[in-house]
């Protein structure tokens, strides 16, 4: 175990019950463990961490209902724009 993973065992047991509580609904919500999640706590916060977690469980949803829009059609709009604007290349010579 290096430093970091020391420092990082060390905050984990040290949380207060209402913090190890928050990891562990997080954690559920991931569906991962505590310990699985808690690096990334350590590192960004709670705030930021809980955040991911909505927007990927969101991005789910979203998926399973059908209201996105592929990575095919995206690229290809983006195509179009980047042919539309782009500048092309003059031959000389």
């Amino acid at each position: 175990m290096n430093s970091r993973q020391k420092k990082q065992a060390v905050a984990l047991a040290a949380l207060s019950a209402a913090d190890r509580a928050r990891l562990e609904r997080l954690a559920a919500l991931a569906q991962v463990t505590p310990e699985h999640l808690w690096p990334d706590v350590w590192l960004y916060g709670f705030e930021d961490v809980e955040e991911g977690i909505q927007a990927d469980l969101l991005a789910d949803e979203e998926i399973a209902a059908g209201t996105t829009i592929s990575n095919e059609e995206v690229m290809a709009h983006i195509r179009g724009i980047l042919d539309s604007h782009a500048k092309r290349k003059r031959r000389t010579g």
